[in-house]
């Protein structure tokens, strides 16, 4: 026999604060009875007791030895009881499990508790229609192609030494060891070997650069400068001296950039650049849009969401850092939490447009989304893979969907100036 919970009678609301309800459940003597006699059904299917067998311990031994675990059942089956009538009679939509709070029970008389449930936001979406933005567009110029070309030959340089006996120039970088000596004592640990110094610029110690500028290769230099506290001699030996090679554009250049010629290969560049531009300009105004959703429809967040959006960035963002750079949770949580709140704002709030405007994504477009994802992809094998992971993904997928066409409804009614930088 089910227990009985009326919304109103045994269940009222007695708290709402944003997305969180409370609700409190009272049972009384009738109503715990059931519960307890329903309760002791169920554990006889499973306690034991020496000289029973399994689901023939009496309900009154198991009532008197087992009074715990009679609470804990009675609690479970009353707050299942308690859920549809709440969900129902407050018409909320819990988007966690709910929470028993508050506790009291008094075995034959009386038991309540309270249910606190953190619920979606519910949005009447507005400011979406004739957002004002600009579409900030760069021009790619002959000096940025240039440029471009400029720094994939500096990033591909290489050091190969001077003639013999060349002295050491400002442009040059030199590999070097050195000595720390004060009073005349050699210091322990304050000596460095094959350290490489760029001498055109400045360095950690200070007249390092400046000493071994002139020198040639294997020859000490001497120098006083700070280490620490103390004013400390360094004597430096230059081990090797470098130039630093710029690749020219020559033609091995263009044969390793896959081109005939200057031409073609600042075309690919202008091409690329222009490519990246236009990203940066969508992207820029996307933002300039979901900023004046956000500001025309404040949400308030379920918490448990938000705390569980940030976890998420945080493992994301953890597996980006170097392995050697350590960063506790408790900032990166702290530093990315209000990026979690501004997605799952935004997921809101253009759900809740979606579903005034009434965009879907039919069965036939996730068909053709799935379609594009297997054509990327090789072996059958593969194929079956991506396959069942779109299947796991289906839904995740088609809200998506429905989120990048509800952005575009939004662009397309949104006044866009266009500004040229």
């Amino acid at each position: 026999m089910a227990i009985t919970l009326d919304f109103n009678d045994k269940i009222k609301r007695v708290k709402q604060e944003g997305c969180v309800h409370v609700f409190a459940v009272n049972l009384d003597d009738k109503a715990l009875g059931e519960a307890s006699q329903q309760a002791l059904v169920r554990l006889q299917s499973v306690v034991t007791l020496p000289g029973f067998r399994v689901g023939k311990v009496p309900l009154s031994m198991i009532k008197e030895q087992f009074p715990s675990m009679v609470k804990d059942e009675v609690l479970e089956l009353s707050a299942k009881a308690a859920l549809p009538e709440i969900i129902k009679g407050a018409s909320i939509n819990p988007v966690v499990a709910p929470q028993v709070r508050n506790l009291k029970y008094e075995p034959g008389r009386s038991m309540s508790f309270e249910l606190q449930f953190e619920c979606s936001p519910v949005i009447e979406p507005r400011g979406y229609e004739k957002i004002s933005a600009t579409r900030r567009a760069h021009k790619i110029e002959d000096a940025d192609v240039d440029k471009y070309i400029t720094q994939v030959r500096e990033y591909n340089a290489y050091l190969k030494a001077v003639g013999e006996g060349e002295p050491a120039a400002k442009d040059h970088f030199a590999i070097v060891d050195y000595e720390t000596w004060e009073n005349g004592v050699k210091m322990p640990g304050g000596e460095a070997k094959g350290e490489i110094v760029d001498l055109s610029t400045p360095q950690t110690i200070a007249g390092l650069a400046e000493a071994v500028i002139g020198a040639k290769k294997g020859e000490t230099r001497e120098f006083t400068a700070p280490f620490g506290e103390k004013k400390t001699l360094f004597k430096v030996t230059v081990a090797e001296i470098k130039e630093k090679v710029v690749p020219a554009l020559d033609e091995d250049f263009l044969k390793e950039a896959g081109v005939k010629n200057v031409e073609e290969l600042k075309a690919n560049v202008r091409k690329m650049l222009e490519h990246n531009a236009a990203e940066k300009t969508e992207k820029d105004l996307l933002g300039q849009l979901e900023d004046a959703l956000i500001k025309s429809n404040p949400v308030t967040l379920p918490p448990t969401l938000v705390k569980e959006e940030s976890q998420e960035l945080v493992e994301l963002y953890k597996k980006r850092l170097p392995p050697d750079q350590n960063v506790s949770d408790e900032a990166l949580l702290e530093r990315l939490r209000p990026v979690a709140e501004r997605n799952l704002s935004l997921t809101y709030i253009l759900h809740h447009i979606a579903k005034k405007e009434k965009i879907e994504a039919t069965d036939a477009e996730l068909g053709a989304e799935l379609d594009k994802a297997l054509a990327r992809l090789n072996s059958d094998e593969e194929k079956t893979k991506g396959r069942d992971l779109f299947e796991k993904r289906r839904e995740y997928i088609r809200a998506s969907m429905v989120e990048n066409k509800t952005m575009e409804l939004v662009k397309g009614k949104a006044v866009i100036k266009e500004e040229k930088s």
